[in-house]
């Protein structure tokens, strides 16, 4: 699909892209590694894992590959990527699903993370407003946004993601309420548990994986970043506060 959206850039002499692309591109990787507060110039080495991480890194590279590229009409093409992490917001589903979970148990919400995680999350409304101005800017200065990839991020503090989470649904809910941690060697079990009982019903019937190891380890690693380079790239500056998100 990226391909193609370059393909048709180069045809139509569409002279600017702005891609969406995601953290998930550069990692937790299979060794799960930690990045605590790392930035768009940090090295973090090994392979992603998981399938939509990998697409996503397979799209950065095509994208990051056709910056210059020659348009049908002589000009040349300017791309620049943008990447989200957990963007949360007022129909973010994984919330929504987390809230019907904690009141299926009585408004409480437990947590797969150890206490020691890390990681970012980005109000919907901020990511979009990074969006307009890099795209508006990619025009204005292409030699300064031209190949150049930026986190998104916000007022949302980086801390354990399972608090941030609490805070979000118990200021929408006062009666969820924090439970306890789940420990990773229990929902590893249940993961192999799980695929032993598919393997021996597939046959008849083939329930569908609530849960992959890969997943798990991405669950908890800690991957955060803190940096300004949208800021002092293009001036970008949230919309929204973390009070009003």
């Amino acid at each position: 699909g990226t391909e193609n959206v370059v393909r048709a850039c180069c045809v139509l002499s569409i002279p600017y892209l702005l891609y969406t692309s995601s953290i998930a591109a550069v990692g937790p990787n299979t060794s799960c590694e930690p990045m605590l507060r790392g930035n768009e110039d940090t090295q973090y080495s090994g392979e992603v894992e998981l399938p939509y991480g990998k697409t996503k890194a397979m799209a950065e590279r095509i994208v990051l590959e056709a910056n210059g590229k020659k348009l049908s009409n002589g000009g040349t093409l300017r791309t620049c990527i943008l990447r989200a992490n957990t963007v949360y917001g007022e129909k973010a589903a994984f919330l929504q699903e987390l809230y019907l979970l904690a009141k299926a148990q009585n408004g409480v919400l437990n947590y797969l993370e150890p206490e020691n995680t890390e990681r970012n999350h980005t109000y919907v409304g901020n990511v979009a407003w990074m969006h307009v101005l890099a795209a508006r800017n990619l025009q204005l200065k292409p030699d300064l946004l031209a190949g150049q990839v930026y986190y998104c991020y916000d007022d949302t503090p980086s801390r354990k993601g399972f608090l941030v989470r609490h805070q979000l649904l118990s200021s929408a809910d006062p009666s969820v309420r924090l439970g306890s941690h789940i420990p990773y060697w229990k929902m590893w079990l249940m993961i192999q548990l799980h695929r032993i009982i598919r393997v021996l019903l597939s046959p008849f019937w083939r329930p569908q994986p609530f849960l992959s190891v890969p997943l798990l380890n991405t669950i908890v690693t800690t991957f955060s970043f803190e940096t300004d380079k949208a800021s002092r790239h293009f001036g970008y500056k949230p919309l929204f506060t973390w009070q009003e998100s």
